[in-house]
C-alpha cells in the first residue's frame, strides 16, 4: 500500500507547489514563484520515475498527474501572464452589481484575461496526452512544465539589467499577446520535441544536440541566472525544430 502511494505523494507535492506559486504570483513575488514552480517540476519528474521504478503505474496516477500539472504548469503561467499584462498597463475596470439590497463590485482587467488562454491551451494538451496510449521516444509539442518555466522566467528576464532594451518591446499588450499565442501553439503542435528518454547514446547527432543544449544552458545561466530559462526553452524549441526539419 505504501509503495503504491509514493508516486501519488510526489504528485500531490507538485500540486502543493502550484498552489503556493499562485499565491506568490498574485503577490508579485515572481522569482519566488519560479523557484516553487521549479520544485514542482522536480516532483513531477519523480512521480513518474518512482511509478515506473516501483512498477505501480496506474490510471489514477495518470489522471492525478495531469490535474497537478494543470495547476503548476497550466494555471501558474496564466497567472504570471495576467500580472505582466497589468504591469504593461492593462487597466482594471470595476463592474458593479446589485442583487436585491446587496451591492457587489467586481474588479478585473479585461485585456489581461488574454493571459488565461495559456491554461486553456495547457488543459487541451494534457487531455490529449492522457489519450495517447503508444509510448514514443520524444515529446509531442512543448511539455507544459517547460512552458511554465519559460513563462515564469519572463518577469525576471524583463527586469534583468542586461535586457533593458527588450522591456520596451516585450512588456506591451501586443508583445505579451504574441507570447501567449506562441505558447499555446507550441504546447499543442505535433512537432517532435527532444526528450531525454529517447536519447540514443550511439548517435553522434543526438550527442551533439544534447551537448549544444547543455552548453548554451550553462552559459545562459551564468549570464542571466534564473531568467535564463527563457533563452534555454527557446534554444530547446529551435534545436527540436532543426531535428524535425532535417529528420535527425
Amino acid at each position: 500500500m505504501i509503495r503504491k502511494s509514493i508516486p501519488h505523494i510526489f504528485t500531490l507535492l507538485n500540486l502543493f507547489c502550484g498552489c503556493v506559486a499562485i499565491y506568490l504570483t498574485f503577490s508579485h513575488f515572481f522569482q519566488s514563484a519560479l523557484v516553487v514552480v521549479m520544485l514542482g517540476v522536480f516532483f513531477d519528474f519523480f512521480d513518474g520515475f518512482f511509478a515506473r521504478l516501483l512498477k505501480v503505474e496506474s490510471d489514477l496516477g495518470v489522471q492525478l498527474d495531469s490535474l497537478a500539472d494543470m495547476v503548476t504548469s497550466g494555471f501558474v503561467p496564466g497567472a504570471v501572464m495576467y500580472q505582466l499584462f497589468i504591469v504593461s498597463g492593462a487597466r482594471n475596470i470595476d463592474y458593479a452589481f446589485q442583487i436585491n439590497e446587496s451591492s457587489f463590485v467586481f474588479t478585473i482587467a479585461p485585456l489581461a484575461l488574454i493571459g488565461f488562454i495559456i491554461p486553456l491551451g495547457a488543459a487541451f494538451r494534457l487531455a490529449k496526452f492522457n489519450l495517447i496510449s503508444d509510448k514514443v521516444p520524444y515529446f509531442r509539442g512543448l511539455p507544459t512544465p517547460a512552458n511554465a518555466l519559460f513563462i515564469g522566467a519572463l518577469p525576471l528576464l524583463i527586469n534583468h539589467p542586461l535586457m533593458v532594451n527588450l522591456k520596451d518591446y516585450l512588456l506591451t499588450p501586443v508583445g505579451l499577446t504574441v507570447v501567449v499565442v506562441l505558447s499555446v501553439y507550441l504546447m499543442n503542435t505535433h512537432w517532435k520535441m527532444i526528450s531525454l528518454k529517447g536519447f540514443d547514446k550511439s548517435s553522434l547527432q543526438e550527442i551533439i544536440f544534447l551537448f549544444v543544449l547543455l552548453m548554451i544552458a550553462v552559459l545562459m545561466f551564468l549570464l542571466l541566472g534564473l531568467a535564463s530559462f527563457v533563452g534555454i526553452i527557446i534554444t530547446y524549441v529551435i534545436l527540436s525544430l532543426l531535428k524535425n526539419v532535417f529528420r535527425i
